[in-house]
């Protein structure tokens, strides 16, 4: 006899679930390939320009060739990038461990929505803020070069953080609604 509908929906919650350790588990190795990525950027991009342009790959900066100050900057300002999606996959992983216990529609679940949108609408904000704050930081120490600010928020995640608080508010008006409901019945 076949499995029921929740039994399935369940086992792929568990599934996603054993997925989501997996990115955990993966996590040292993302880390490791981030870092070697941002202190060897300048080298790679010299090795594909010839000539001339290869003094161009300078300008891009070497967070190891830095001052002091300047790398607890630049790595501060790298793992509050890493946190951001740490605390993301934070919140959805424990989403769907409750899920993968049959706990969906639960207030720690909406509670779980709400911030996450919340974190997603304020985020934009301090990475930008952050970001501006650390390069003129590094600039006025000598670190980089150049100062050219980039005031653009990232919209897209602004309104999907939007997008989700609106969500948890459907989704509790729902579960009152069906609760009404089967009273009435």
């Amino acid at each position: 006899m076949g499995k029921s509908v929740r039994e399935q929906r369940q086992l792929w919650f568990r599934r996603l679930d054993r997925a989501f350790w997996l990115i955990w588990a993966a996590l040292p190795v993302v880390l490791w390939l981030a870092y070697y990525r941002t202190t060897t950027a300048s080298a790679t991009i010299a090795e594909s320009l010839i000539g001339e342009q290869a003094k161009c790959a300078a300008i891009v900066a070497n967070p190891l060739t830095m001052s002091a100050k300047g790398q607890v900057l630049f790595w501060s300002l790298f793992a509050l990038g890493v946190s951001f999606y740490a605390v993301l996959i934070g919140i959805l992983h424990r989403m769907v461990n409750r899920f993968a216990n049959g706990r969906i529609f639960v207030s720690e679940t909406l509670q779980g929505v709400w911030w996450m949108g919340i974190f997603l609408v304020v985020w934009p904000f301090v990475d930008t803020i952050t970001t501006i704050a650390v390069t003129y930081a590094l600039y006025q120490l000598g670190d980089i070069k150049f100062f050219l600010p980039s005031y653009g928020v990232d919209v897209g995640t602004v309104a999907g953080g939007v997008f989700l608080m609106a969500l948890k508010f459907v989704i509790e008006q729902a579960i009152l609604l069906q609760s009404e409901n089967d009273l009435t019945i």
